[in-house]
């Protein structure tokens, strides 16, 4: 019989990548921001190799759905490490500004977290119970 999910049987990949609650350090948003790099860089290689591509044929059709799926989990990790430095994650909606976007990556990668816990969560880099 199988009870309610807790918070041990919950996939941190999918908390990480999906979730806005709870916070990540510095090294865990750099790891997920050069995963989210990769997989948009992949997905470019194919669509500017055109015909000659590998896999040019699912990138065309996976293209729209990859960006969109990439772009929310860039929001999603950015609003957990804001959390981390004790800020709200509206400040994320800076990634849809131009030129502001880098700046505010680098920012947000650099800045030291609230030691301890804050009102967003009392771990770091653990999904929130």
């Amino acid at each position: 019989m199988a009870g309610p999910k807790t918070s041990a049987h919950r996939s941190p990949l999918l908390w990480l990548f999906v979730s806005l609650k709870g916070r990540i350090s510095r090294g865990v948003y750099w790891l997920a921001y050069g995963v989210l790099l990769c997989v948009n860089a992949v997905l470019v290689g194919q669509l500017i190799g055109g015909t000659e591509a590998s896999f040019s044929r699912l990138a065309d059709a996976v293209a729209p759905f990859v960006i969109l799926a990439t772009l929310y989990a860039n929001i999603a990790v950015a609003v957990k490490r804001l959390h981390d430095m004790g800020y709200s994650g509206f400040l994320a909606v800076a990634l849809f500004v131009p030129f502001v976007n880098f700046a505010f990556t680098i920012w947000v990668g650099l800045v030291p977290g609230t030691g301890g816990p804050n009102s967003y969560g009392d771990v770091v880099d653990r999904p929130p119970a």
